[in-house]
C-alpha cells in the first residue's frame, strides 16, 4: 500500500489548524502533521529533510498563515526559504498560506517566485472551498509553480490597478 502524501499543518490559530486538518483527513487522501507553535513546525520540516537539509524534503506541502506578533521577515515562510535557499540541490516546499491578514504588501512578497514562492494565498473565510483542488495540483498533478505564477501575476494586475 503506497505511502499518503504528507501536509504539515502550522498555525498559532488551533481551531484553523484542526480544521484544515479535518478537512483533509476527511478525503482520505493525504497525512497530517498538525503544529501549533513554529518551533514545533521547523522540527517537522527538520525531520522530513532528506540528507541532512541537502535535497527537498519528504513534505508533500506546508499549510500556513501570519504570525501577527512577528515582523514581517522573521515569519515561519521566510526561515523556511532561508534554510531550504542553503543548498542549491533543493528546491522550495510548496506553501498555501491561509490567513485574515490580507495586507498588499504580505501578500505580494509571499507569493513572489524568487522571495516567498507561495502556491497560492488564501482568506479563512473562504478557503475550504478550493484547497482540496489547489492541495490536489500540487501534491498530485506538481503545479506549484504554475499556481505561483498565475497568483502573482494577478497580484501584480491588482497593484498596476490601484
Amino acid at each position: 500500500m503506497p505511502l499518503k502524501p504528507v501536509v504539515l499543518i502550522y498555525d498559532l490559530d488551533n481551531a484553523l489548524v484542526d480544521e484544515v486538518a479535518t478537512l483533509l483527513g476527511s478525503s482520505g487522501r493525504f497525512t497530517t502533521i498538525n503544529t501549533y507553535n513554529e518551533s514545533n513546525a521547523m522540527e517537522v520540516v527538520q525531520q522530513y529533510d532528506r540528507l541532512f537539509g541537502l535535497l527537498t524534503n519528504r513534505l508533500s506541502c506546508i499549510i500556513t498563515g501570519w504570525n501577527n506578533y512577528k515582523k514581517r521577515r522573521d515569519q515561519f515562510l521566510f526561515r523556511l526559504r532561508q534554510s531550504e535557499g542553503k543548498s542549491p540541490l533543493r528546491k522550495p516546499t510548496p506553501v498555501i498560506v491561509i490567513t485574515e491578514d490580507h495586507l498588499e504588501d504580505l501578500k505580494r512578497i509571499a507569493l513572489d517566485p524568487t522571495d516567498g514562492n507561495v502556491a497560492a494565498y488564501l482568506h479563512v473565510d473562504d478557503f475550504s472551498a478550493e484547497l482540496m483542488d489547489i492541495l490536489h495540483k500540487i501534491v498530485f498533478e506538481d503545479k506549484s509553480r504554475e499556481l505561483n505564477s498565475i497568483a502573482y501575476a494577478q497580484v501584480m494586475q491588482e497593484a498596476a490597478r490601484d
